[in-house]
């Protein structure tokens, strides 16, 4: 079946948690013309089509292109990360810049985040309130000063580690992107040379990350975060993001980014203390915690 009549027939997923496999979209191949073709996923569990760094000449041209294939594959958002030189002909075909992220390409190039809306109730949060004091937070910036790492022992996890990961994600979150609490999927990240970092107490792991990474790119994804309710507010994430951060540098990546739920303050004011730049906000962008939800941008250099 060709990818866009697939899309047709491919409803909206509502919600999905953590430990169910089900895929959450599938790729299409969006044509530009002259027979050349662009790479974009067909996200059904957050109701988007989203187009990562495309290698074209012309945002206008891709703009338009990734318009018709979200059309045809009834999707209600369009997201796109691109190269910053981008940007101008994305926003000529109505696409909005919504946060830019500073060397996101191997230290050196910028990338644009820009949305496009079909459907209209995507354009505005559904979490105004909320979202407005987590920026109130944001804007009076950490009120206290930056802690040191904490005397936390961190590891970085084995495959091993991947049924005890997956099993605190899955107690975490009620919906996910990814199916992070599938042992196997977690497994197999951690085999491809994802950086994993736990913390055990009494042979129990009670906290991890991730850092996704992007290697075209030299850049990585810090995400998976989770706590055990009973062990949090110790500085565990902390000592964590702190360390990945370190595996990120032994790698040579020059930068690191997140995604954050827009309306949680905790997240956002811990990448904050944590050196992370406010990019941006990509708006109802991903289903997550109570349903489509603001994602803030966050990125850092990680300059020794």
């Amino acid at each position: 079946m060709h990818a866009h009549l697939q899309a047709l027939s491919t409803p909206i997923i509502q919600a999905l948690s953590p430990a169910d496999p089900r895929p959450r979209g599938f790729d299409i191949e969006v044509p530009l013309g002259a027979g050349a073709v662009v790479e974009a996923r067909v996200d059904t569990y957050s109701d988007r089509l989203r187009c990562d760094h495309p290698q074209v000449a012309d945002g206008q041209d891709l703009g338009e292109a990734l318009k018709l294939s979200a059309e045809e594959a009834d999707r209600g958002r369009i997201v796109v990360l691109a190269p910053a030189e981008l940007a101008s002909g994305l926003e000529r075909a109505d696409f909005e810049r919504e946060a830019l992220i500073p060397g996101f390409y191997e230290g050196e190039q910028d990338c644009a985040v820009l949305g496009y809306t079909l459907d209209q109730e995507r354009a505005e949060s559904g979490f105004a309130a909320e979202v407005a004091r987590v920026d109130a937070l944001i804007q009076q910036g950490p009120q206290r000063p930056a802690r040191r790492r904490p005397a936390v022992e961190t590891e970085r996890a084995t495959p091993e580690d991947a049924e005890h990961i997956a099993e605190l994600i899955a107690e975490t979150f009620t919906q996910y992107p990814t199916p992070s609490g599938v042992p196997g999927y977690i497994e197999g990240a951690i085999e491809e040379g994802v950086p994993f970092r736990v913390v055990r107490e009494d042979d129990e792991l009670i906290a991890c990350a991730s850092a996704d990474l992007i290697r075209g790119a030299k850049t990585a994804e810090l995400t998976d975060c989770a706590t055990r309710p009973s062990c949090r507010g110790r500085g565990l994430m902390q000592a964590i993001l702190t360390d990945l951060m370190g595996d990120l540098r032994d790698l040579g990546y020059p930068t690191a980014f997140t995604l954050a739920r827009a309306r949680v303050p905790g997240v956002n004011l811990a990448f904050q203390r944590l050196g992370f730049g406010y990019r941006g906000r990509m708006t109802r962008s991903c289903r997550i915690g109570g349903g489509l939800e603001d994602m803030n941008v966050w990125s850092r250099r990680l300059a020794s």
